[in-house]
C-alpha cells in the first residue's frame, strides 16, 4: 500500500540548542511539506583511457523542504503556527492574561532564530512511524490571499527551510492534538487592511496580497571532517516584500511611487477575540503598475520593499492574538 498524502502531518518542538533535537510540543495539519536531501557529489576530475569519470564520491549533505499550512488563530493547548513564525523572524514578546498577545519581531544582536526538530508524518510510511528532521531553520516565510472563492481565500503561510539531519523510522511524540479548526478568511479583514496606496482604507478594494521575508543565510558552512555543514548564520539582510493587487480608483498609489513616499502596509483578520496582523510602519514602492488590459475594471500592482522602522524595532512585524500562552504558542518558557 503506498503513502496517501491524506495520513499526514507535522509535529514540532524548539531546540534549545542548534542540532539537538527535542520532543514535539505541538502538533498542526499541513496543507504540504517535504523534507529531502540534498546530496553533494565529488566527481573525480583525474584524466585516463575512458570517456566516463573513474569515480564518484561523496559531497556535503544537508536537508531541505518547505512546509504549508492553513492560517489557524489557534485553538487548543498546543498552538503550532506561532513556533513557525517565531522560527521565521526570530523574536517574539507574549503579553496578556488570556487572550494572549504574542508579538513577533526580527531578532536583534548576535541573536539568531531559533531552529526547530520536526516530525513530518508522510503518509503512514512506515506505518505509524515519522520523519524526524533535527537542526531545522527556517529560511523565510511567505503569507498570502485571495479574495473571493476557493482555497487561496484562506490565508496560507509557507515556511522554507533547510536542516541539518533526519532520523527516519522515527516514533512520533504521542499524546499531541491538532489545534481546533480556526481558519483565517479573506472577508475577516474588514476596514484595517491597508495596500499602501494612500487611498482610504474604506475605499481600497484589495483582491490579494502576499508577503514574503527572505532570512538570507549562509547555508554553505562545510568544514574539513564533517560531511553537513555548521549551523547556518545570517549573511546578509533581511528582504521583506509585500505585493497587492488592488482595484484602481485613484492616482494616489502612482504619485507615492514617483516621490518614494514611505507607506505603511498592513493586512489584519479578526475573528472573535482572536486575531492576526501582519505589517511594516516603512516601506516604500519599488514597482508599481495599472495596465489597461481590456474592457472592464482595472488592476494596480504595487511592491512595497520593507525596512527598519524606528518605532517597531524591525521591517516587519506579527501580532497574534489568541488563547494560547507564550509556552503553548511560541515554545517560550
Amino acid at each position: 500500500m503506498p503513502g496517501l498524502g491524506h495520513k499526514s502531518y507535522l509535529q514540532m518542538g524548539v531546540e534549545t540548542t542548534y542540532g539537538t533535537a527535542v520532543a514535539a510540543a505541538a502538533k498542526i495539519e499541513i496543507i504540504s511539506a517535504n523534507a529531502d536531501p540534498n546530496v553533494g557529489t565529488i566527481p573525480d576530475p583525474s584524466l585516463f583511457s575512458a570517456r566516463s569519470r573513474r569515480a564518484l564520491y561523496q559531497g556535503g549533505l544537508f536537508y531541505e523542504g518547505a512546509i504549508k499550512v492553513r492560517g489557524n488563530y489557534g485553538g487548543g493547548a498546543t498552538g503550532g503556527l506561532g513556533r513557525l513564525i517565531k522560527a521565521a523572524l526570530g523574536a517574539v514578546a507574549t503579553t496578556g492574561a488570556g487572550p494572549f498577545t504574542h508579538t513577533y519581531k526580527e531578532e536583534t544582536g548576535a541573536a539568531q532564530p531559533p531552529s526547530l526538530t520536526l516530525e513530518l508524518g508522510e503518509g503512514d510510511i512506515p506505518t505509524t512511524k515519522v520523519k524526524r528532521v533535527i537542526g531545522t531553520t527556517i529560511t523565510g516565510m511567505t503569507v498570502a490571499g485571495t479574495a473571493g472563492q476557493g482555497e487561496d481565500a484562506m490565508l496560507q503561510f509557507t515556511f522554507p527551510f533547510v536542516a541539518k539531519t533526519i532520523t527516519t523510522n522515527f516514533t512520533p511524540t504521542a499524546a499531541l492534538a491538532f489545534p481546533t479548526i480556526s481558519p483565517m478568511l479573506f472577508h475577516q479583514s474588514g476596514a484595517v487592511t491597508d495596500d499602501g496606496s494612500g487611498d482610504t482604507q474604506a475605499n481600497q478594494r484589495v483582491r490579494s496580497f502576499e508577503l514574503t521575508l527572505v532570512n538570507n543565510y549562509a547555508l554553505d558552512r562545510f568544514y574539513f571532517g564533517s560531511l553537513t555543514p555548521d549551523q547556518p548564520l545570517r549573511n546578509d539582510f533581511l528582504s521583506a516584500r509585500w505585493r497587492f493587487t488592488s482595484e484602481f480608483a485613484d492616482i494616489l498609489a502612482v504619485a507615492r511611487a514617483g516621490a518614494f513616499t514611505t507607506t505603511t502596509p498592513k493586512v489584519k483578520v479578526v475573528s472573535g477575540a482572536d486575531s492576526f496582523e501582519l505589517r511594516s510602519n516603512s516601506a516604500k514602492i519599488v514597482e508599481y503598475g495599472n495596465p489597461v488590459e481590456g474592457y472592464g475594471i482595472i488592476l494596480m500592482n504595487m511592491v512595497h520593499e520593507a525596512f527598519y522602522d524606528p518605532t517597531d524595532l524591525s521591517a516587519l512585524v506579527g501580532i497574534l492574538i489568541n488563547g494560547n500562552t507564550g509556552t503553548q504558542e511560541n515554545g517560550n518558557p
